[in-house]
């Protein structure tokens, strides 16, 4: 399951230049009526006489970098979610929250007005020292080219855990090739390059990678990224955080959450097949018990007799042999599972040699007829 670290970076400085200016929407952004409660309530409002992405996007920027205060208590927490809605919802309600917080409200609000949005998870670098703490941002995506946003940092500052707040726009939908020298992403997908920088090159502040040229698609990653299922995103992401290289202490930590991740989800996919299993067995003892209490309670006195008897073994074996099948796909380390597979696979053998027993008697009494 993904987890969603809450904690808050001291914002200081960043420097970026743009050249658009959004004071209008910025004005008319500040607040929404009381009465608007959810992300895309909210989101519709804000953009309702916006046409294009980036002004639609700058307008959500502006309202939560406005209304959403830094939560210093919940930045003590250090808590964890999984459900990003969680998420929003405390934002929304609570109006402050922390970087997981920031990020998922503004993802949600994007998203329910049709801008590709992700929330990106990693750590920083401030006034050039590394910190070594988890942050969250986002990223927009508009004509195929990708722009960072950190809306957190938008809304203010923490010093001697008191939030200031103070509203910045320099965070607003920076260039990759930018942000990445004080944002790093735990998995280097999320650089937005084609000659992704690894852990140790960001710690030392090691950019030439930037200005050389290399053909890695990240785009192709990231599209291949929205077709895989669970396992095979957290498979992937494993072996791009090693091509990265495993180096300060906070990677560490990430990549050990991530690893368990992937223990966790691997053996809820096992132990998914076996319930499959477990439940397809129990459907073939139903009809096995259905040809038990028609024996109990009638002889087999015609030929139609023995063939319903002998269609409801047909069924139970059938079931039962499909059970041995999902069975045998199961494929775990872990000990408790594994000890109630080969219990289970003694159970199935056990049951075929009884429904073979009765399926041998019921087809004597049908050659008697």
């Amino acid at each position: 399951m993904k987890r969603f670290f809450l904690f808050f970076l001291l914002i200081l400085s960043f420097s970026a230049v743009f050249g658009t200016d959004y004071s209008r929407i910025d004005k008319q952004s500040e607040t929404v009526p009381a009465k608007l409660n959810t992300a895309s309530e909210i989101a519709a409002y804000l953009t309702r006489n916006l046409t294009t992405p980036t002004e639609k996007v700058r307008a959500i920027y502006s309202w939560i970098a406005h209304n959403i205060r830094y939560d210093v208590e919940k930045m003590k927490l250090n808590e964890t979610y999984v459900n990003p809605q969680e998420l929003v919802d405390y934002a929304l309600s609570k109006r402050k929250g922390v970087c997981a917080n920031y990020t998922a409200l503004f993802n949600a609000c994007c998203l329910s007005v049709g801008i590709q949005c992700y929330v990106i998870e990693g750590y920083v670098r401030q006034n050039g020292k590394l910190i070594l703490n988890g942050h969250s941002w986002n990223a927009v995506r508009m004509d195929s080219r990708f722009y960072e946003v950190d809306v957190t940092w938008a809304a203010g500052y923490v010093d001697n855990d008191k939030f200031t707040p103070r509203y910045k726009d320099e965070y607003f939908m920076v260039s990759p090739s930018v942000f990445i020298k004080t944002h790093m992403p735990n998995d280097p997908i999320w650089q937005f390059s084609s000659n992704p920088i690894t852990f140790k090159e960001f710690d030392t502040a090691n950019f030439q990678k930037l200005t050389i040229k290399s053909t890695y698609n990240f785009s192709d990653s990231i599209r291949v990224l929205s077709k895989q299922n669970t396992i095979e995103q957290l498979q992937h992401k494993r072996r791009r955080m090693i091509q990265c290289g495993i180096t300060n202490s906070f990677i560490k930590s990430v990549f050990a959450d991530l690893c368990n991740e992937i223990t966790n989800e691997e053996l809820r996919i096992q132990t998914e097949k076996y319930n499959r299993a477990v439940k397809e067995m129990n459907n073939g003892v139903i009809d096995y018990n259905k040809y038990v209490t028609y024996r109990q309670n009638s002889a087999i006195k015609s030929k139609e007799d023995a063939r319903k008897l002998m269609d409801l073994l047909k069924s139970a074996r059938e079931k039962t042999q499909e059970s041995s099948r999902i069975l045998s796909s199961v494929k775990t380390d872990n000990l408790n599972l594994s000890t109630d597979v080969k219990r289970f696979k003694k159970e199935i053998e056990s049951k075929f040699t009884v429904i073979d027993a009765e399926i041998s008697y019921v087809s004597n009494y049908k050659t008697s007829f």
